[in-house]
């Protein structure tokens, strides 16, 4: 009987001794991550007046979203307060002036979908630093210009892709910020694309 109650001290030692050594290592885990230097992220201003302005001879501008927005992973567009399809009708309703008494340009949102894809970082030291998350844009807009009778008159696609990284280990606030950054710099992309292409392919009717 004194065997068997020492087993049992013995036994229940052991595996508090385990749960003990377990809760050490969260604790200092939690306390290595919470040392880490904190990245200051600046706070992102999306100004329309930076982006290109177009001036076209028509007497209307249209802009359609043609694309099916996708809700599941890894697609996070839908989660953003502006979503970037809307970034890209605020720039256009912004910059784009209509001038004249004939044709209409239609602007077509063709894709802008917004991914969020985790990776590991394997060259790295740090741990915390291992697991990153990967944020992609991608850009698709159509402008067709048309004529009083319907008929196309001129057509160009512009498209663009930017990408961008971050730790897991960061704060939603600045999460939010490493994403309207890449919003507003693929927006910036498209817009410098979007005056160079228009005035290759519509160079009659842009002032």
């Amino acid at each position: 009987m004194e065997t068997s109650s020492e087993q049992n001290v013995y036994s229940t030692s052991y595996y508090f001794g385990i749960a003990m050594n377990k809760i050490f290592s969260f604790l200092l885990f939690a306390f290595i991550i919470s040392c880490q230097p904190i990245e200051q992220i600046e706070e992102v201003v999306f100004d329309n007046s930076q982006l290109s302005k177009i001036n076209i001879l028509s007497k209307d501008i249209e802009v359609k979203t043609t694309f099916e927005k996708k809700i599941t992973d890894p697609y996070i567009g839908h989660t953003l307060r502006i979503e970037p399809s809307q970034r890209i009708a605020n720039w256009i309703n912004d910059n784009f002036k209509a001038i004249g008494n004939e044709n209409k340009l239609e602007v077509v949102i063709l894709d802008s979908s917004l991914l969020k894809t985790a990776f590991e970082n394997k060259d790295t030291k740090n741990f915390d630093e291992k697991k990153n998350y990967k944020y992609e844009l991608f850009y698709l807009i159509e402008f067709n210009l048309y004529d009083d009778s319907n008929n196309l008159v001129a057509s160009t696609l512009v498209e663009t892709i930017r990408s961008t990284t971050s730790g897991v280990y960061i704060s939603i606030q600045n999460t939010e910020k490493v994403i309207d950054d890449l919003v507003y710099l693929s927006l910036l992309d498209l817009s410098l694309e979007s005056n160079k292409l228009l005035k290759q392919y519509m160079s009659d009717f842009i002032l």
